[in-house]
């Protein structure tokens, strides 16, 4: 009589890597790399045209975002003149080619298990408006004693 031969079995702890390893993909997959924006002057932020004013965005999606920041009012309530609006673009590159689609998750999950998340950061710091753009306050009318003077005359000849 033939004996079949004695088939493998898994090791014991075989179940507890799987398992560790299906919740290092879940982590992962549930939430993409956030977008960061430094706002020391808080200044109003437009990310791709809508404003945000939270310092941490989740994940938007990979490409290229584009902060637009205009400078905040003054606390008399009138617009800052002294600053410029500045538009900052934030590259976020995908980890992997959309080639490789059924891949991609293993290797964005590989990637941020051994770098970490990525971040994406956008600093916004206003340049000053030049002296040849700024906006004087106190504008006079040039000729207005002339005016005056026409005005006066001709009430008089009335």
């Amino acid at each position: 009589m033939r004996t079949l031969p004695a088939t493998r079995t898994l090791p014991a702890r075989a179940p507890t890597l799987a398992l560790g390893a299906l919740a290092f993909l879940a982590g992962a997959a549930c939430e993409g790399p956030r977008t960061y924006i430094e706002n020391s002057g808080q200044h109003r932020c437009f990310v791709d045209g809508r404003l945000e004013t939270r310092p941490a965005l989740p994940y938007r999606y990979y490409g290229t975002s584009r902060v637009d920041a205009l400078p905040r009012d003054l606390p008399s309530g009138l617009p800052d003149w002294e600053l410029q609006p500045v538009s900052v673009p934030i590259p976020q590159p995908a980890p992997a080619s959309p080639w490789l689609f059924p891949l991609d998750f293993f290797l964005e999950a590989l990637d941020r298990g051994l770098h970490g998340e990525p971040r994406f950061v956008a600093t916004v710091e206003l340049p000053a408006t030049p002296n040849d753009l700024r906006v004087e306050d106190d504008v006079r009318p040039t000729g207005s004693e002339n005016v005056r003077v026409r005005a006066d005359a001709a009430r008089i000849a009335r």
